[in-house]
């Protein structure tokens, strides 16, 4: 019982992956929406910090973004590496609540020669996205 509360009362492990994919049904009620799938793993080691993947609608690479965070209990407010833009992350009972800003993010996919392209990820659909854990080999980056 001891062990249970205090494992409940660690704000952040040293990783938690948390993962969303959307349905059909959700994405033809949500048109403007362009992420089909993200997820999200905090790093709480030697410092605070956060990967992003996300996919997007007719593509099948994942998109990547991280930077650090400074974390207060459960809320964790970062600034992604780059021009990556800021976001705040809030753990709850069910998972984590991902609050993007009016101005959005930016995420980058690399070529095979090392270049990278970009994305903002901007718009009343992408403002606010609610995840649930997920195995940690969900948030490992892909392509």
């Amino acid at each position: 019982m001891v062990a249970a509360f205090l494992l409940a009362a660690t704000p952040a492990l040293a990783a938690l992956c948390y993962a969303r994919d959307y349905d059909n049904a959700h994405l033809v009620k949500h048109v403007d929406q362009r992420v089909t799938r993200i997820t999200v793993r905090l790093l709480a080691d030697n410092g605070t910090g956060v990967g992003i993947g996300m996919w997007f609608r007719g593509d099948k690479r994942q998109w990547w973004a991280g930077g650090g965070c400074k974390q207060q209990g459960k809320v964790f407010s970062c600034m992604l590496d780059g021009d990556g833009g800021r976001l705040t992350v809030t753990q709850n009972a069910k998972g984590i609540r991902l609050d993007v800003p009016e101005a959005g993010v930016q995420v980058e996919h690399p070529d095979a020669q090392g270049s990278a392209s970009f994305q903002t990820v901007d718009g009343p659909e992408h403002r606010v996205f609610l995840l649930t854990p997920a195995p940690e080999q969900e948030c490992e980056p892909q392509n």
